[in-house]
């Protein structure tokens, strides 16, 4: 060994010997002791855990080799380093096969040597030097054992920096048990108690006796295993053996079989008590839970039953100005399409639609001022916009002096029960009024017929409203059967749908022109009646062109999550009063039956979350009429069930 490999061993000894120095001064003087002694730049301890390697300390002024900087191991030097039980040294890390070219071109480092460091046998991380050029000569066996060395003696104060750490917690965890008992034993409503390593009683506080029903000195010298229901057993024995083992036991929900009156529910937290290092006994306190426990599992019940519900369920604070919503359950998040945390603490009076009739605003907001019940049908929109009926019942819940605390709404989606009512009254208006209209005039007709000796146009007159009474019957009666039908959401392809139905008007309509523009990878979750909506307007943009040549384009496009159906032809358009009975429901005195198909698509599109809209196209300079559908879509990874939308109101 040279002088100077002596002299650097010396220095490294008195180093790690130097009591007045901390861990990371120890490093750092070392690091630089052996830079020094091999002639390189860069020194570096690192900490190797979960595939990376992280920097802890360094010298030299390498910016990928701070105190820090990390990398996955496949990139570091070290990753063979780990590997061996000696030193590793690389004289030109440009050609070694030691070093990989991930490593090198990531430091860039010319040369190499470094040294594993364990600790407790486990890999902790390494020691390495190196420098950014390549050296002539091999690292020489004295400065490989120097790396070595410094390796092993940065593992052994590794492992007394861990033992000593370890050992401060318990000393800490003890001073703190012994606070924490002196806290409990200042109170004689818990149970205090002490168990030998053998699980005897050695210590039981005088609430036991009001608790379970034994005198403390009955329980002195027996085993606590033995007032242990048996379905607590189990769990018990293993709290017990975690204890001995030095863990905390805290929570530990146990029933305990009284004296008299069968099991108690203890809840028990147990320390383990250390004398000189050494396990001496078990201390813990037991708390009687049972009719917390009792409480609890009534009010899981409770809970369960409300948020299994498929009625919506809020409940509000009566105490508060607007009375801010406090609990939303999982039904009413559905219903609405809003996550609890977006509607707690919002006012009641914030669900109101904004154009609420005044009267029915008042009257509710009267009601729960006057702490009344009241149940209200309103037209409201989930978070998405999409309209739905919803049926709401507010009540009053008091205290026992009743004081009223709460409000409890109860919210019921009756949108197809609405939807049902539309429809009858809607038939019931348009075949009345038509059949009105229509037998006065087949009336006078006939009267005229009986007077006139030219019948001719007469008859015409008779016929035409006699078919066009058929004509409504027929649709009406169309309209009836496709509302009768069960609602089943499925997946439609845009180009298999369009097909068909371009397939079936062109025989039909042979000079006119169908243009079909699919611009969408989704496809469409609806019924299989969404193919009759769509024929229906092609229907009419055909039907009512004043030429045989009409022309009809059919697009389909992405519209945010829905999928957008767009009829457009270049007709005469359609009249003002159409478009607002599609928009509102509302019939004029003089079509009645024209705008039933139109109501037809309507009915179906909604029916699936859908919307549906009419009118002439945007460009004022030209004629005729854009139809537009919006339906749910859905991707190949999506299902059905997950995809589909409850029905919306059919006018919004």
């Amino acid at each position: 060994m040279s002088r100077d490999s002596a002299r650097t061993r010396e220095r490294l000894y008195a180093t790690f010997a130097d009591s007045s120095l901390d861990f990371e001064q120890v490093v750092q003087r070392s690091l630089e002791i052996v830079a020094d002694f091999i002639g390189v730049e860069y020194g570096f301890l690192t900490r190797i855990t979960d595939g990376e390697q992280r920097i802890e300390q360094a010298i030299g002024s390498h910016e990928l080799l701070q105190p820090g900087e990390s990398c996955p191991l496949e990139n570091a030097y070290c990753r063979r380093t780990i590997a061996m039980d000696e030193a590793l040294s690389v004289q030109d890390a440009s050609t070694s096969s030691q070093v990989s070219t991930r490593a090198f071109e990531t430091f860039d480092l010319g040369c190499y040597i470094g040294a594993k460091i364990t600790v407790d046998g486990e890999v902790y991380g390494t020691v390495c030097f190196g420098d950014t050029d390549s050296r002539e000569e091999p690292f020489s066996e004295q400065k490989s054992v120097l790396v070595e060395l410094l390796g092993q003696l940065l593992s052994q104060a590794l492992e007394r920096r861990a033992y000593e750490t370890k050992l401060e917690d318990r000393n800490r965890r003890l001073d703190a048990e012994r606070q924490r008992f002196k806290r409990i034993t200042e109170t004689t409503f818990d149970i205090i108690y002490r168990i030998d390593l053998s699980g005897t009683f050695t210590y039981a506080s005088p609430s036991v006796e009001r608790i379970t029903g034994y005198r403390p000195k009955e329980l002195l010298d027996t085993e606590f295993i033995d007032y242990i229901h048996e379905s607590s057993v189990p769990k018990v024995r293993d709290a017990f053996a975690r204890i001995l083992d030095g863990h905390y036991v805290e929570q530990l929900e146990v029933q305990f079989d009284t004296k008299h009156n069968g099991p108690v529910m203890l809840e028990i937290n147990a320390r383990p008590v250390y004398q000189d290092g050494e396990l001496l006994l078990v201390q813990g306190v037991a708390r009687d839970i049972t009719r917390r426990v009792e409480q609890d599992r009534e009010l899981r019940i409770q809970h369960r039953a409300i948020e299994d519900t498929h009625i919506g369920i809020t409940i509000a604070d009566a105490t508060l100005p607007g009375f801010p919503v406090e609990y939303v359950n999982e039904a009413f998040e559905r219903l609405t399409g809003y996550a609890s945390g977006e509607l707690e603490g919002r006012a009641y009076y914030a669900f109101l639609p904004d154009d609420i009739d005044s009267g029915v605003r008042d009257e509710i907001q009267d009601s729960l001022s006057l702490s009344q019940s009241i149940t209200f049908d309103l037209l409201i929109a989930r978070r998405d916009g999409t309209p739905l009926w919803c049926r709401t019942t507010i009540s009053p819940v008091t205290d026992d002096h009743g004081g009223v605390t709460h409000f409890v709404g109860f919210h019921e989606d009756i949108t197809e029960e609405e939807r049902t009512v539309r429809l009858i009254e809607l038939l019931n208006r348009v075949l009345r009024h038509n059949v009105r209209n229509s037998m006065n005039v087949v009336l006078g007709n006939a009267e005229l017929l009986r007077e006139s000796p030219v019948a001719e146009n007469i008859i015409e007159q008779i016929r035409h409203r006699a078919e066009a009474l058929v004509r409504l019957s027929d649709r009406a009666r169309e309209v009836e059967e496709y509302a009768q039908r069960d609602r089943k959401p499925t997946r439609l392809d845009p180009f298999t749908l369009l097909s068909r139905i371009v397939k079936t008007h062109e025989r039909e309509y042979p000079d006119a022109s169908i243009e079909v523009d699919v611009r969408t990878t989704h496809d469409i979750c609806a019924g299989s009646e969404l193919e009759r909506a769509v024929s229906e307007l092609v229907t009419n943009a055909l039907s009512h062109h004043p030429t045989d040549s009409a022309q009809v384009r059919i697009s389909v496009f992405d519209s945010g999550e829905q999928v957008c159906i767009e009829v457009t032809d270049d007709g005469r358009g359609i009249s003002p009063s159409e478009t607002a009975f599609v928009e509102a429901g509302h019939e004029t005195e003089l079509e009645h039956g024209s705008s039933m198909g139109l109501w037809l698509v309507n009915w179906i599109v909604t029916r699936y979350g859908g919307s549906f809209q009419i009118g002439s196209l945007d460009d004022a300079s030209q004629t005729g009429t854009r139809a537009t559908l919006r339906v749910p879509g859905i991707d190949e990874e999506t299902t059905v069930e997950a995809a589909a939308q409850p029905p919306t109101a059919l006018f919004w």
